[in-house]
């Protein structure tokens, strides 16, 4: 019997992961002021597993990413990879898929690899249509320090999708 509830729990965890997601990213980068250094973090950023189109303006400040459908990257590894090229991910504006859960009040989304801590700033009427689950938001990730990039991150809503 236990064997059982195992596997349930197994599969079921891993339908979710596999659903949970981040889908885009338009990312603030600081420090880009020519050409070929925009070039050459748009070809750093192709690299990685799990982009399908990327874009880097060296105008707007910003990475353009779309991910590939079952991508298994997370916002940490892609800012990352913008440090790599010697700038510093700023905000970011994602839109991610993953399952919505609350814990002793606190709300948050999780993928396979981070949790997206829902933030204060976020609109009441956007709060109150998320549903325990599987959902797929659009919002603004803060800045943090290049060096204290983690797994959690607190996004402000701005869109339910």
């Amino acid at each position: 019997m236990k064997r059982i509830a195992l596997i349930i729990v197994v599969t079921v965890f891993g339908i979710i992961s596999s659903n949970a997601q981040i889908t885009k990213v338009d990312q603030e980068v600081f420090g880009m002021d020519c050409a070929p250094c925009a070039y050459g973090l748009e070809r750093g950023l192709k690299k990685m597993d799990g982009i399908e189109k990327v874009q880097v303006s060296l105008n707007e400040g910003k990475a353009y990413l779309d991910l590939t459908a079952n991508n298994n990257l997370s916002l940490k590894q892609i800012q990352e990879e913008v440090k790599v090229n010697g700038f510093s991910a700023k905000n970011a504006e994602i839109v991610i898929k993953g399952n919505f859960v609350e814990q002793d009040g606190t709300y948050a989304i999780q993928t396979g690899k981070e949790t997206f801590k829902i933030a204060e700033a976020t609109s009441t009427n956007l709060r109150s249509r998320l549903k325990p689950g599987i959902v797929k938001v659009k919002g603004i990730v803060q800045d943090e320090e290049d060096g204290e990039l983690t797994t959690k991150w607190e996004i402000e809503l701005t869109e339910i999708l």
